[in-house]
């Protein structure tokens, strides 16, 4: 017996988080039957699942891409209005779906793939993979280096944003000019837009945001808008 949001997600149809999205939506039936319960058990040998409208079978082979996702991208795949998804920059076939989210300002390394499992281990906060991201940001005309450094240490201690206090993080300092300072940080959450609401919170502005590494993975051999296939090893 399986969670049928597992299941849902072993097919390739979404993540987890998209799985119980569609259940809660009435989108999915059970030998017929609409369930609304992410944690009911379906058996894969005996059910039959529907995901709209249709039957869903696992996928067997698991499929891993990377991608520069490019300014301008979104990683959702939830709207269907969308003129530019990270989507339409691999295979269309089997379906996957990105490892996390990378807002649309935002540039650098994603992973997509129908690997539900793996999406699970890289975006739980309990697994503790890293996600490291090169930052511009800019600060206020008279701050001092001494108080652009003092920002900065506040952000690696943890702040209050909207979601709720982020966890301590690493935060090396690459140069401070006039104006502006750029540094590389680690994070092992995800909050939306977590970055820029922990620089706003210090003062500072974010300009320009790089996702370069998740997990073992890197963004070296990819310029934006290119993907390569990948293993699971590359990754965790």
């Amino acid at each position: 017996m399986e969670r049928l949001n597992k299941y849902i997600s072993r097919c390739g149809i979404s993540s987890r988080r998209g799985a119980d999205n569609l259940i809660f939506g009435g989108l999915v039936r059970v030998n017929g039957e609409v369930v609304k319960n992410p944690a009911t058990t379906v058996d894969p040998e005996m059910d039959r699942v529907e995901a709209e409208g249709r039957v869903i079978t696992p996928h067997e082979e698991k499929v891993y891409y990377a991608v520069y996702k490019p300014v301008g991208y979104i990683s959702t795949l939830d709207d269907p209005h969308a003129e530019l998804k990270v989507s339409d920059l691999v295979p269309s076939l089997p379906r996957v779906f990105p490892v996390g989210r990378l807002d649309k300002d935002s540039e650098g390394l994603m992973i997509l793939t129908n690997d539900g499992d793996l999406t699970l281990k890289m975006t739980h906060p309990r697994y503790r993979h890293e996600r490291e991201y090169s930052v511009w940001s800019s600060f206020p005309a008279g701050w001092t280096v001494k108080e652009v450094l003092s920002a900065i240490e506040k952000m690696s201690t943890g702040v209050n944003i909207d979601s709720g206090r982020t966890f301590p993080c690493r935060i090396e300092i690459k140069k401070v000019e006039k104006g502006r300072v750029f540094y590389n940080i680690i994070l092992m959450e995800g909050k939306k837009r977590q970055i820029r609401k922990m620089a706003e919170s210090v003062g500072l502005k974010v300009f320009r945001l790089i996702r370069i590494r998740m997990g073992k993975l890197t963004l070296k051999g990819l310029k934006p808008g290119e993907s390569r296939k990948i293993g699971k090893d590359q990754i965790i």
